[in-house]
């Protein structure tokens, strides 16, 4: 599950991006969209200063991951949207 630490760092999980797939997939939604279906559910918030960096805890030989650049960028812009100080920094 999503998880926002102490530090700030927004911890995406692999299950969490898969979730973002099936959304995509299914339903045809965006990841940014998708991104913020996974929040809700998951009751999690932030405002603004609270995010310093995005962890996506992505498996490499997974095939279904071959679109990770624009997963990265789309949550990235999801979450400027909610936090406008993030500075677009992320851990693979």
């Amino acid at each position: 599950m999503m998880k926002l630490t102490e530090e700030g760092v927004l911890v995406v999980e692999e299950k969490d991006i898969d979730y973002m797939y099936c959304y995509r997939d299914r339903d045809g939604f965006r990841f940014d969209d998708s991104f913020f279906i996974e929040l809700e559910s998951q009751k999690i918030t932030f405002s603004e200063g609270d995010v310093r960096t995005i962890h996506f805890q992505f498996k490499e030989e997974m095939p279904l991951y071959e679109e990770r650049g624009r997963l990265v960028s789309e949550v990235q812009s999801a979450v400027r949207t909610l936090d406008p100080s993030y500075d677009g920094s992320f851990v693979k």
